[in-house]
């Protein structure tokens, strides 16, 4: 009908957000390799993305920032502040109640929400691809990519 507005099929922010499960290693880029994680992978995906992080990852850098060196220290207590601005912390969903590492954490997340995984550990990200799910790593020490 003339004169209302039309949703179209690429219309971003008709659509639900795309999210994106990130792990532990991709959290520390912004200081390991000076990226913007965030404003590269919503440029890489072209969509409205909700950032999330499972306790498991938070526990990691909570780890990092009492036991790792001082750098990494530094740079895993800026993730934490990083992940306190952009992102949503989630627990594992349906009935996974049981305590899982950050890798199979992540595995069963995106299995069973279909979460992109943001990851640059070589043997998770295989694991990821194997099962079906979709990945985001860094290629080329500078470009973010997705593998599908």
């Amino acid at each position: 009908m003339a004169g209302e507005p039309s949703l179209k099929r690429n219309d971003v922010s008709a659509r639900r957000p795309v999210v994106v499960l990130l792990d532990t290693n991709f959290l520390l880029l912004p200081f390991q390799r000076r990226i913007d994680i965030f404003e590269e992978i919503k440029r890489l995906l072209i969509s409205h993305v909700e950032f999330v992080v499972l306790p498991q990852i938070l526990s990691e850098l909570q780890r990092l920032v009492a036991h790792g060196s001082s750098k990494e220290s530094r740079a895993a207590r800026s993730a934490l502040q990083l992940v306190q601005h952009y992102c949503t912390s989630r627990s594992q969903p349906g009935n996974i109640k049981v305590k899982l590492d950050a890798d199979t954490a992540l595995l069963h997340y995106a299995l069973a929400t279909r979460a992109i995984v943001a990851t640059n550990d070589r043997a998770l990200r295989r694991s990821l691809v194997k099962s079906g799910c979709r990945v985001i790593f860094l290629r080329k020490l500078a470009i973010l990519a997705l593998d599908e």
